[in-house]
């Protein structure tokens, strides 16, 4: 690639993002870092404004209100150079692994592909319902990203991108609706792996699953695209497979489906019956590391 651009998206990201910088800026395919700082009330601003001052690679948007991560992820896109090759996006509270960001690109080599998710791994701890409920979610989002890619959390793709409209709130899928519009791949790279970080309160996940939800079945209605874990039943193969091998956690898969069939009936409730989509969520204050 002759040129790789990475966008972080942040808000309130003060106590991980140094942490991800400090990872990115070693990467060799790192040609240029741009962070998105909207709205920040904590030490974001003067974290990303520092790196920016003492590392010629790296630029710093400074926006004093939150718009939505579709807005910010449009204010990355327009700075652009016009040689870029590839593109990679990245919520400033995830953490990749070294390496991750050569393994993401890789695929994109091929022409056919369009798009590449990594793999998202949580560093919740393992113990208490909720924890292993978020352990138990990502794990079926990599047994079915193997088989039909959901990509998110981290993505590369290959420019150029149409803007995104400014209310969507699942930013990855509308870029993989666009992506595959004209038969454009994508690829789930499990090799590529990045650390998130979970809800830990029932209100927070709940609120997590609600807002998904929502956007998911607004991108569906309008573009008709359905993303690989839109639907239960597409669901229930690869969960039962697995729950098979390890029996202990069908009281979590339990409490997962309750929890997920109770957030997406209230967020159906909300979206047709209220008309409730704010592009602005509150933050899940549980899932986010603290400095």
């Amino acid at each position: 690639m002759a040129l790789t651009e990475i966008g972080i998206m942040a808000h309130n990201e003060a106590g991980n993002l140094s942490a991800l910088l400090t990872v990115l800026v070693s990467e060799p395919e790192a040609a240029r870092i741009c962070i998105v700082s909207s709205g920040s009330t904590d030490e974001t601003d003067q974290i990303a404004t520092s790196w920016a001052a003492q590392h010629p690679q790296i630029d710093a948007i400074i926006e004093p209100h939150r718009r939505g991560k579709a807005s910010a992820i449009n204010r990355f896109l327009s700075t652009l150079q016009p040689d870029t090759e590839a593109v990679v996006l990245i919520s400033g509270d995830v953490l990749p692994s070294p390496g991750t960001l050569g393994r993401l690109l890789a695929p994109l080599d091929n022409p056919a592909v369009q798009m590449t998710g990594g793999r998202p791994c949580p560093m919740n701890p393992q113990t208490g319902i909720i924890n292993r409920i978020v352990h138990l979610q990502w794990t079926m989002h990599d047994r079915i990203s193997r088989a039909r890619p959901k990509l998110g959390e981290m993505i590369a793709f290959r420019p150029p991108a149409v803007p995104l409209e400014a209310d969507t709130i699942v930013d990855e899928a509308a870029l993989e609706a666009q992506f595959t519009q004209n038969a454009g791949e994508l690829a789930y790279v499990p090799e590529a792996i990045v650390h998130n970080h979970g809800p830990q309160t029932l209100r927070d996940l709940v609120a997590q699953r609600e807002r998904i939800w929502i956007g998911h079945k607004v991108l569906l209605s309008r573009t008709g695209y359905r993303v690989s874990t839109l639907r239960i039943r597409d669901l229930c193969r690869p969960a039962v497979e697995y729950l098979l091998k390890q029996p202990s956690w069908i009281p979590v898969a339990i409490a997962a489906v309750t929890i997920e069939i109770f957030a997406r009936l209230r967020g159906t409730f909300r979206y047709r019956l209220q008309g409730a989509m704010p592009t602005v969520w509150p933050v899940l204050t549980s899932a986010k590391i603290q400095p």
